[in-house]
């Protein structure tokens, strides 16, 4: 199971309190790791990673043919965000961020929601009750974002049994877990096939586009354990033995602290 929260190389989030933001860099790596996970298990591309995490990529020179089929000596497919390569490795598979539209889920991004959590309280006598006490304010919010993923290789075969095996993959096989990660795929699109000259040959392309959907999570926290504060006064002279409390004179009103922190948040 992924994790919607990813590394951000930043304290900008952790200052604001950004807890989730499956815009940009957690969706790509999101896309790239089920992307691994996937070829992993094939025979013909097979991905080997090394130990950084990134393709394990090997010098060719006196290499078997059949290197990487049936061992974990190299990759035979480079999947990732861009070829590092200086030598184009071939077949490859690169994800990029294709643009992003915030969507607004309400007017006020939820800023009224508040998330409770259920505690437990226990008396001096022992006796036990369970109170829902709020925690956070929650602002939340959403993106359509567009992710290219770019096939190239050196043979047309291959280029379209990739882009095939990808795009049931993406939107079939990968949909529930890359969902349960936060990123759904709305709809995949397949371009037309392309080539461009490489030296003395060719190299196949093409490329597949992912609509997808997104959030945005942020929370205010709620340090204090009080939900409502009710006040009562009354009037009376208290210099008689037998105080007498004034009739028509006293107040009564309530805080309720959701309406307070508001002001703050």
């Amino acid at each position: 199971m992924k994790s919607t929260a990813s590394f951000f190389p930043s304290d900008l989030y952790s200052i604001h309190r950004v807890i989730q933001n499956t815009q940009i860099i957690h969706a790509k790596e999101l896309i790239v790791s089920e992307l691994r996970e996937y070829f992993a298990a094939d025979s013909k591309y097979h991905y080997v990673r090394d130990e950084y995490g990134m393709p394990k990529v090997a010098d060719h020179t006196d290499l078997p043919p059949e290197s990487g089929l049936e061992d974990e000596e190299m990759t035979r497919i480079w999947i990732g965000q861009e070829n590092k390569q200086t030598i184009r490795f071939l077949p490859s598979v690169m994800v990029k961020h294709g643009g992003s539209t915030y969507k607004p889920i309400s007017f006020n991004q939820d800023r009224d929601s508040v998330q409770y959590d259920a505690r437990i309280f226990v008396d001096g006598y022992g006796r036990q009750q369970i109170i829902r006490v709020p925690v956070c304010f929650l602002f939340v919010g959403a993106w359509d974002s567009n992710f290219d993923i770019d096939v190239e290789a050196e043979a047309p075969q291959d280029r379209s049994t990739i882009v095939e095996a990808i795009s049931i993959f993406m939107q079939n096989i990968a949909l529930y877990p890359m969902l349960n990660a936060g990123l759904f795929i709305k709809n995949t699109r397949v371009s037309g096939e392309s080539s461009e000259d490489f030296g003395n040959d060719k190299i196949f392309k093409q490329t597949i586009s992912l609509e997808c959907r997104g959030e945005y999570r942020r929370i205010i926290p709620i340090d204090s354990l009080v939900d409502v504060i009710t006040v009562c006064a009354d009037f009376a002279d208290l210099s008689q033995a037998d105080p007498v409390i004034a009739e028509n004179l006293n107040i009564n009103f309530t805080l309720d602290l959701t309406d307070i922190l508001l002001e703050y948040a």
